[in-house]
C-alpha cells in the first residue's frame, strides 16, 4: 500500500514538473556572446531567448545514439554552431520564461581525453 502511493507521488511530481516547463526544437539562427542570447527558427518563426549563467549546455557524445552520453558542452554558448538543431527548455520563474537547458539534438563527436 505505501509503495503504492509513492509510486503515485512521484508520477505527479514528474507531471508537474513537466507540466511547469515548455520545449522549442528548431535550429540555430543566431548566437551574441555579447548579450547572451541564442535565437532559433522554430516553424520559421525566430525565437530569441536570454542565457544566463545558470543555464546548462549540453551536448549527446560517443559514436552511437543509443550509446550516447549527455555532457556539458565545452565552451558552453560559444561551443555552439549557428544551423545546429537544438532543444531548448524554459520554466517559468516569477511569471518570466527562464531558459534551463540549451540540448544539441545531433550526436557529438567523443570528446578526447585530455580536452
Amino acid at each position: 500500500m505505501l509503495s503504492r502511493m509513492f509510486a503515485v507521488a512521484c508520477v505527479l511530481a514528474l507531471t508537474l514538473a513537466v507540466a511547469s516547463g515548455d520545449e522549442f526544437k528548431g535550429k540555430v539562427k543566431k548566437l551574441d556572446a555579447d548579450k547572451n542570447t541564442i535565437t532559433i527558427t522554430v516553424d520559421d518563426k525566430d525565437q530569441t531567448f536570454d542565457v544566463s549563467k545558470d543555464t546548462k549546455i549540453v551536448g549527446l557524445y560517443g559514436k552511437k545514439l543509443k550509446k550516447a552520453i549527455q555532457e556539458n558542452v565545452p565552451g558552453g554558448l560559444s561551443g555552439v554552431k549557428e544551423g545546429v538543431a537544438v532543444s531548448l527548455t524554459t520554466e517559468k520563474k516569477d511569471g518570466k520564461d527562464v531558459l534551463i537547458q540549451v540540448k544539441l539534438d545531433e550526436l557529438q563527436a567523443k570528446k578526447k581525453k585530455g580536452t
